[in-house]
């Protein structure tokens, strides 16, 4: 066990006070931590980093890694991830649904290194990443966290209309076999290498993605997701007003006239191209 107060020479921050509160910088702090579980994390930082377009950050907020209590935590060898800070850009975990694929090409990376990730759809895990080596990098049906994720990427990367409950059932295996087809990928999914290469593709896809200008049309759609968390009361009445808003004749005109320009299947085209690219020169 060491203590640590940067990883990678990125500052590790905390933010669950009083004076410095979730969703802010929060101030650097030294953490104790497994040395094994910290060379992986190290890597799987480096590689998360090295790949997202917004390249290193100035911190990284963490709830915790080593914690007096059962389980990794209390081995030193898990980590909460609350946030990371550019310098021109903050992801933090509970904004997920206005950040999606950003949020989505980190993960897609944390899961090429660790087995265990507990993402913003997992009870209780909204507004932070927990992830571990409890378990080995793989894809299992039964695994509600691993399903989870699928299901996120199929719907907000890949476009599909998927229900997200975590459970693999005849949709989502139809879907990730179609995913599975048009980026090239040798099925069944459950099959280690076929995974990571998925992992692989989705994160390159998903960061591409992040780096379109978003639109009125997506920041609509974030809207109705947000809406669709309220309590059953509220949410009828802030549906209501925002129906009264899309109906009035005039935002018709305008959404109308919005020109939607994420192509995922460009993006999908232009990163396939890159990576057979990549093997040719190998």
């Amino acid at each position: 066990m060491k203590s640590i107060n940067s990883i990678n020479g990125i500052p590790l921050h905390y933010a669950r006070l009083t004076n410095h509160p979730y969703g802010t910088i929060g101030e650097q702090r030294f953490f104790s931590i497994d040395d094994d579980f910290l060379k992986i994390l190290e890597k799987a930082f480096d590689e998360v980093f090295k790949r997202c377009p917004l390249g290193s950050p100035v911190a990284i907020t963490t709830a915790g890694i080593f914690v007096a209590k059962s389980g990794q935590h209390g081995h030193g060898s898990a980590f909460d991830l609350d946030a990371i800070f550019w310098k021109d850009a903050t992801l933090v975990t509970l904004n997920f649904v206005h950040q999606k694929q950003l949020y989505l090409g980190v993960e897609s990376i944390l899961r090429k290194h660790f087995g265990m990730v507990l993402n913003h759809f997992y009870p209780k895990h909204a507004d932070h990443w927990h992830f571990d080596t409890s378990v080995s990098v793989d894809y299992h049906e039964s695994s509600k966290s691993e399903t989870l994720y699928l299901q996120m990427v199929l719907k907000y990367i890949y476009g599909k209309s998927v229900i997200i409950d975590g459970i693999s059932g005849p949709q989502t295996r139809g879907f990730t076999s179609e995913v599975f087809k048009r980026l090239k990928i040798s099925e069944p999914i459950t099959t280690i290498v076929n995974y990571l290469k998925f992992l692989d593709l989705t994160a390159k896809i998903a960061f591409k993605l992040s780096e379109d200008k978003i639109s009125p049309i997506e920041l609509m759609d974030n809207l109705e997701a947000v809406i669709d968390t309220l309590p059953t009361a509220q949410k009828q009445e802030v549906r209501q007003a925002l129906n009264s808003f899309l109906d009035h004749t005039e935002t018709s005109k305008w959404i109308i006239s919005i020109k939607y320009d994420l192509d995922v299947e460009s993006v999908i085209d232009e990163v396939l191209k890159s990576d057979s690219n990549k093997s040719h020169k190998k």
